[in-house]
Order: C-alpha cells, then structure tokens, then sequence
C-alpha cells in the first residue's frame, strides 16, 4: 500500500497481516460497532455463518479518504478483512480496528503467507454482502444452522 501524499506512513506494526480464528474476529466486529466506527458492526447472521474451524485474516489497507487521521475523527485503522464462510468460500470485507487493538492481536503468519493472502483479499471480488445475497435462498436451520430471530436479517 502506497502512502498518499502529505500523509504519514503507517507506523510498521501496522503492517503485518494477522490470523484470528471466529471468536476474535467477531469481537472486533462487535468493538467497531459499539464503538460506532462505521467500517463493521457484528450481527448474530455474521456470526452464524463464519467459518468456526477457519482462519480469518484482518490487516490494515486504507483507503486514501480512510487515511488515519485523529484531527479527522479517523484514530482507527481501516483494513481488509478475509473471511471464511460456513460452505467454504472466501470473502472479503472491511473493518475499522482502533491500532491499540489491533497491535495487541497476536502475529503468527510468515511473512510470505501475509504477502500471498494480502494479495487474495485485495483480488477477491466477492464480499459478504454479495455472499449473504447469494446464500439466502439456502439460509435456514436446516442448511446452515441460522435461524434469524423474528424475521430478521443480516
């Protein structure tokens, strides 16, 4: 990721590429929403239909007008999330993560591995909203285990 002009460069633990399995995923989904970050809010539909025995990958690539930037009301890191779901197929998304809580995350994945899965988030065209579209005609308890509560939806 280049650095805009006139911007600071992200500092370096803010480029590595972490692995998180669903449980933390989801919590910083859950903090961008109560946070009310405005990239991410969990949903029990998201939750449901992640991957439970999968990695997910989440690294900071912001967007130019998602630069970082405090004086703007932006302290947090935009970044790209790659998604495991339920049927297996990979998706991508995005996500606001406070840098605290992102550099507090645990970095297990070699260098090369950030690289190549940093190249398949960026490529992948599908996102969960086109997923979630896709999926519907199948969602219920009997195929994936989601019962939405009272006709709710994603």
């Amino acid at each position: 990721m280049r650095t805009p002009p006139g911007r600071r460069q992200l500092p370096p633990q803010a480029r590595v590429l972490k692995a998180l399995d669903r449980a933390a995923i989801f919590a910083l989904y859950q903090e961008a929403g109560r946070r009310r970050l405005g990239l991410g809010s969990d949903s029990p539909w998201l939750h449901a239909h992640l991957d439970p025995d999968a990695a997910h990958f989440l690294f900071p690539d912001p967007a130019t007008y998602y630069w970082p930037d405090p004086d703007a009301g932006r302290p947090w890191w935009q970044c790209s999330v790659l998604l495991h779901m339920v049927d297996g197929e990979q998706v991508r998304s995005g996500l606001a993560v406070l840098p605290e809580t992102f550099t507090a995350l645990p970095s297990t994945v070699s260098r090369l591995r950030q690289r190549h899965l940093a190249l398949i988030a960026r490529t992948t065209e599908r996102d969960t909203w086109l997923w979630g579209r896709d999926h519907e005609s199948d969602c219920g308890p009997d195929a994936c285990g989601y019962a939405p509560a009272d006709g709710a939806s994603r």
